[in-house]
């Protein structure tokens, strides 16, 4: 069965309000409740009202139940349970699903920069960034994204100069994106604010 990617938002309440990229994944083969799974999974990345763990119920069903996943499906539908997890904080468990998503499709994308926004939230931005850079090298249609989230986490690691440069990537991939816009307007001000560094 093919796998379609969807765009969504994954947002995350940090020091300052920050919006990361995740990608739910529809899945073809798994009957309601892996469609059901991948909404959940969309609301989830969203952060819309009433996330919580009762979204978790559609994708544990799918996981258990279906015997028409494919192994595509089922690894989507684990990268999809990722997702919810990670919104609700459940990091070890969100971990454990992205894991076993790449151990079936090594290949996909979209599975790390979903875990690299895990790492974001666990502020483990040296995996972050390794995650970030495996989804470009897996070829990432959304370029912007990776480079959006690289720029945020660099932010975080305090290298401004190469958040800069991050945004500035995002933009020419996304010309007027309003948020990588944003936050490189943030970036510069700040570098201007502190002068040039010196060694």
């Amino acid at each position: 069965m093919k796998i379609i990617n969807l765009r969504i938002l994954f947002v995350m309440g940090c020091l300052v309000p920050t919006v990361l990229h995740a990608q739910a994944m529809v899945v073809l083969g798994g009957g309601q409740k892996a469609q059901e799974c991948y909404m959940n999974a969309e609301m989830a990345a969203r952060n819309l009202p009433g996330v919580g763990r009762s979204l978790l119920e559609a994708c544990d069903y799918t996981l258990e139940f279906s015997n028409r996943l494919t192994l595509e499906d089922r690894a989507a539908t684990l990268a999809n349970r990722g997702i919810v997890h990670a919104a609700i904080s459940n990091f070890d468990e969100a971990m454990a699903d992205y894991n076993a998503a790449i151990a079936m499709r090594p290949s996909a994308p979209e599975f790390y920069i979903n875990r690299g926004n895990s790492y974001f939230m666990m502020r483990d931005y040296t995996r972050a960034l390794n995650d970030y850079e495996e989804s470009l090298k897996l070829g990432l249609k959304q370029l912007h994204f990776a480079h959006y989230n690289m720029g945020m986490t660099f932010e975080r690691l305090g290298n401004d100069p190469v958040a800069e440069r991050e945004y500035l990537l995002a933009l020419e991939y996304e010309p007027g994106w309003f948020m990588a816009s944003d936050r490189l307007q943030i970036v510069r001000h700040r570098m201007s604010e502190d002068g040039p560094i010196e060694d």
